[in-house]
Order: C-alpha cells, then structure tokens, then sequence
C-alpha cells in the first residue's frame, strides 16, 4: 500500500538515523522524511520539532498525515559508558507515540533502534552468542522500558513494532567523536609521530576474546527489511555484521592499514595517557591539513570503554536469518574501508 512507502526517521542527524535516511532514500519508491530539533541546512523533506514538547510535535506531525513507518533513533542525553537516562528515554518516545496515534491516520510500523547493551554487554560477562529471549540483567536499562512500553501500547492497534539490536555501530561521521575507526585512527597517528609502538591498550582478556561490530549502512538496510517484512512484526531482532573477530588477530592489521609498528599488549587508560596530546595533534594536523581537533576526532572514555571488555561480545543474527534476512558486511573490509574513507575527509593522516 502506498502509506507504507512515506517513513520517517526520527532523530536522523544521529550515527544510527542518519545511515537510516540515506539508504530508505536510494529505495525507489520510497519517500523518507527526518526530524529533528533542528532543520539541516537545504534539507527539504524534514520536521523540525522537539521530542520532550508534545504539542509541538504533534502539530508536526500532523502536516505530513501520509507517514506510514516510523524508526526512532533518538536518545536522551548521555555519556560514552554510564546508564542512560530512564526516564527521559521513555518520555520522548511516549510523546512520539502519543502524537503518530493522534496525527498519523495511516501508521503501520513503529521500529525501535536498541543495541547489545540488552544483553549488559556494558555491564560484564554475559551468555554469548546473545539471543533476543534471553534473560535480562539487572535494571535500569532504558530499552527494557521502551520494548515493554511499546509492546503494551500496540495491543489492540492496527500498527505493528520491532526493535533492533545492533552492536557498536561502525561509521563514517567526520566530527563526530565517539567513533571506533576515528578514535584508534588518532590513536595511531599519534603513535607514528611520537615514534612508538602501535601497543594495544586494552586489558589482556579482550586480546583474545570474540568481538563483533556493526556496519551503519547493513544496520540500516536491516532496518528497512524488517519495515517490509511481516514476519519481523511486534519481534526484536540482534542485528550485526554476522562474523567476528579477536583484536589479537586484527591488530596487526590495523597497525599495517595506519602504517604503524605494531607493538604488545599493554593495558593503561587512555583517557589518562591521552590527556594533553592535542598539541602533538596539532602537528600532525598542520602537517597534513586534516579538519578537525582532535576532540572531535576521538573519544578517549569511548575507547577505555571497548577496549575494558575482556569476554566475549557476540550476538547470534539466527533470528533474522530464520525470516529471511540475507544480509552480511565482512568486518576486516568495513575497518580497512572507513580507515581509507577517513583520510579521503582528511578527518585521518595518511599511512
């Protein structure tokens, strides 16, 4: 039906909904809209509106009563590591819901974009590979409230939801900082013009454990499947590259692709042993021309963070491949891509 084909992604300047829009965008046929607080510059297909007004939001909403489909990919205000806002999370979906209900005649779907900390992959171990009935840790866990609020809320409705589960979400978003291909970039760099070792600063466990990423575009062409499937309706779903790998394995890799020395394993703080390096930032910014501080470039929390998780970090995509999905990213090529396509942005020196 064509009010399937109208999809708005909200909170589509984000390192998930920004992936989202551009991919629904290359589907003919299709017409996607964003919201946001704030209105990019030439963008025509857009709601500019804020989440926490809802009469604001749903007079927005309300101008554009042929949406169908609704991904939310909006969060609250948070940090690289701690739990996240409970109650601010749940606010602005439940205003968004309350406003599709009353301005949307013709919604179909709403998709809810979650990630592994489902799992308490942000917590310690957990049972791997992860499977979306499995057991949930201890609250709070914002996602928890959202899947329960929003499962309650379709009861009885025409509309159907599902949620994603990626993991940490591999892109290239030139400023935006907490990244992990930009971040082990300054890294590097700032290894090469120190003359040290490319040492892997992460503890000695997450040498060897199983760990796993997610591609921004195979997270939104994942996205779009489950919009048009019906077999994904009211249902959660792990969605990841569909491979893994040990950092013992692909550091030498990575020090090979940022043209570094590959050294040992050698567990510090990175937020600590970091502090203080924009001046040899500068240097090589100068040198090369690149666009960025380096504040922008690397989240030094953001790395002790991925880098302290000594277990295994793996979900099991059984589901989606059970309804149908078919779709894989090789995660070594998406490293060594989005490394050539940061210095293609001068965000990354070369080699």
């Amino acid at each position: 039906m064509e009010n399937t084909r109208v999809t708005l992604i909200v909170g589509a300047t984000g390192a998930a909904g920004s992936r989202i829009l551009e991919r629904g965008r290359e589907q003919p046929g299709h017409t996607v809209i964003g919201l946001s607080r704030n209105k990019p510059v030439g963008e025509a297909l857009w709601l500019a509106t804020d989440l926490d007004d809802p009469q604001q939001l749903a007079e927005a909403l309300a101008t554009r009563p042929d949406i169908g489909r609704i991904v939310y990919a909006s969060r609250a205000p948070h940090d690289e590591t701690g739990v996240e806002d409970v109650p601010g999370n749940l606010r602005m979906l439940r205003n968004l819901v309350d406003a599709a209900e009353a301005s949307l005649p013709r919604l179909s779907h709403i998709h809810l974009v979650h990630g592994a900390k489902w799992y308490g992959m942000h917590i310690g171990p957990y049972r791997t590979p992860a499977r979306e009935g499995d057991p949930r840790h201890m609250p709070p866990n914002f996602y928890y409230d959202q899947q329960d609020f929003i499962a309650e809320r379709q009861q009885g409705r025409d509309w159907v939801w599902s949620t994603s589960r990626p993991n940490f979400v591999l892109d290239v978003a030139p400023g935006r900082a907490r990244n992990m291909v930009s971040t082990l970039g300054a890294y590097a760099a700032l290894c090469r013009e120190l003359d040290v070792p490319f040492d892997f600063p992460g503890r000695p466990g997450t040498w060897n454990a199983l760990h796993e990423v997610t591609e921004a575009k195979f997270l939104a062409d994942g996205i779009l499947w489950m919009l048009g499937e019906p077999r994904c309706a009211n249902r959660a779903f792990n969605m990841t590259n569909g491979d893994a790998f040990r950092w013992g394995e692909l550091w030498p890799f990575l020090a090979e692709q940022f043209g570094c020395r590959p050294g040992t394993v050698r567990p510090m703080s990175m937020a600590h042993w970091m502090a203080g390096k924009e001046e040899v930032w500068e240097r090589i910014r100068e040198r090369h021309g690149l666009a960025l501080p380096l504040d922008q470039v690397a989240s030094w929390r953001f790395f002790d963070f991925f880098m302290g998780m000594d277990y295994d970090v793996l979900c099991s995509m059984t589901a989606a491949r059970e309804a149908g999905f078919t779709g894989f990213a090789n995660s070594w090529a998406v490293f060594a891509d989005q490394i050539a396509a940061y210095r293609e942005a001068r965000i990354l020196p070369p080699a």
